[in-house]
């Protein structure tokens, strides 16, 4: 397929689950050996054996888009990349889903939704459309957990549009809101205007994620957006609005001398707005914190949350109604090697802190030697916790499979760590442009949502819902650690 063609990018029906794809002409160099030699290594069957026994009820996974499975070399915003990638997702309370992804070819973001019965509630989904002619990568989407109209509801998006705008650097960071659950938008926002790369959270000079952003939908209506840029700074604004406008962004560590990467918002029963992140440039990181008690106001001096001897990366914040702030990230013992760029070596960790102090216990890790890798996502409902992070089974290949695992509220121990069904049958995760991305969600009454990505070199793209149900009994009583 030429450049200029038609990009091949299908939407099923409603309610289309997923299955085997037909084989498909390869686009690129075909990949298939490798696919085989890693599923014969690292794949479902060296986990089988120790599966545990579920206590969520899973659903089968859905397709809610595919694509070809093609990425030219990188030539800015004329780079041939033919795939899907960089799926997001949020819950509310009625059970409806929105899955939003990134489709390469059209260079958009598009957004579906379903109901709690698995449907599609759009004849086709959304465009939101960035600015022409430029990627839009890594969206991020809110909504309110409990809205007044079960159908015409507020959606929030927040995303990286690789914009050049003098800098060595692409990135915007991007928001549009819909005030009818979705099915259109607003023209979008610049929040960010930025020369300097906006969304790009830095390891070493040489080596980034995208993606490096955050949204929060506070229990008051503000609009909360957090963003790294690719010299440091972290930057921070927010709409008292409910998204019709923004404050000027305000930059949390002024001293950015050490770059901030990976944003985490939650907020506190009190009100209070918590912002977490790690650092890059040093194979020595802590997690970093900040707190805001009037966002007119801004943001506390930046302050060690949590020391770790070697590099935490890529925090993740819940808070729940009794005031603990529960964090997640992945870490990787001190050296003096660059290995804490890889996310082979990384291990989850847990901690928690009362909101008020903030003062974190020594980390906890997830007994997961199985499942090494990073870039967790954390939900919680009214008794338990969900951990979600991305599997990195070797560390020269890339990410394949989602590992799960959950807790009670009240004592935070982890249970087994199963797979996402569907998450392992295929190599390849997506990712593409980076792993710092929102996988799950979670709704008060413990429906889960999970949105994964896949690219499988030599056939297809495509991004997968996953639903589950907590059972009544479901959090685990028997901890793993």
């Amino acid at each position: 397929m030429a450049a200029t063609d038609t990009p091949v990018t299908r939407y099923p029906a409603p309610n289309a689950s997923v299955h085997t794809p037909p084989a498909l002409h390869p686009t690129g160099a075909s990949l298939a050996p490798l696919c085989a030699l890693a599923l014969a290594l690292w794949g479902p069957a060296a986990l089988a054996g120790d599966a545990p026994e579920s206590r969520v009820a899973w659903e089968e996974p859905v397709e809610v888009a595919r694509g070809e499975a093609f990425r030219g070399p990188w030539r800015m915003n004329a780079s041939d990349f033919r795939y899907v990638d960089d799926a997001s997702v949020a819950i509310n309370d009625h059970g409806d889903a929105l899955v939003v992804w990134a489709d390469q070819a059209q260079q958009a973001l598009f957004l579906q939704r379903y109901d709690r019965d698995g449907r599609a509630v759009f004849e086709r989904p959304t465009r939101i459309g960035g600015v022409p002619g430029t990627f839009s990568w890594l969206p991020r989407v809110a909504v309110e957990p409990a809205p007044d109209d079960a159908d015409a509801f507020d959606v929030h998006l927040l995303w990286q549009e690789i914009l050049f705008t003098g800098g060595d650097h692409g990135g915007e960071i991007l928001y549009a809101r819909s005030r009818d659950g979705g099915r259109s938008f607003e023209g979008h926002q610049n929040l960010s205007r930025s020369r300097d790369g906006a969304g790009k959270g830095r390891i070493t000079a040489q080596r980034w994620d995208n993606g490096s952003l955050d949204l929060l939908l506070t229990t008051t209506g503000e609009v909360v957006a957090a963003w790294t840029e690719y010299q440091g700074p972290l930057r921070v604004t927010y709409s008292a609005d409910r998204g019709a406008s923004f404050a000027e962004p305000v930059t949390v560590n002024p001293d950015n001398s050490v770059p901030a990467r990976a944003p985490a918002l939650a907020q506190t029963p009190s009100g209070r707005v918590l912002l977490a992140w790690s650092e890059g440039d040093s194979p020595y990181a802590d997690i970093r914190i900040a707190r805001s008690d009037n966002l007119d106001a801004g943001f506390s001096e930046p302050a060690t949350a949590l020391e770790h001897s070697g590099h935490a990366d890529a925090p993740v914040l819940v808070v729940d109604a009794e005031g603990v702030v529960h964090l997640a990230f992945g870490a990787i013992p001190a050296n003096d090697l660059e290995d804490y760029r890889q996310p082979h070596f990384r291990r989850l960790h847990v901690s928690r802190a009362d909101a008020d102090t903030l003062d974190f216990a020594p980390p906890t890790r997830i007994d997961a030697d199985q499942w090494p890798g990073g870039f967790p996502t954390l939900a919680r409902d009214d008794r338990c916790l969900y951990l979600v992070w991305q599997r990195y089974p070797h560390p020269t290949d890339r990410p394949w499979g989602l590992a799960f695992t959950h807790a009670p509220l009240k004592s935070a121990r982890f249970g087994p760590v199963e797979a996402v069904p569907g998450t392992l049958d295929t190599p390849y995760s997506g990712g593409l442009q980076g792993q710092l991305k929102r996988r799950m969600a979670v709704n008060r009454h413990g429906a889960i949502a999970i949105a994964q990505s896949r690219f499988i070199p030599g056939s297809h793209s495509d991004i997968l819902l996953i639903r589950g149900q907590i059972e009544e009994d479901g959090c685990h009583p028997n901890p793993s650690r």
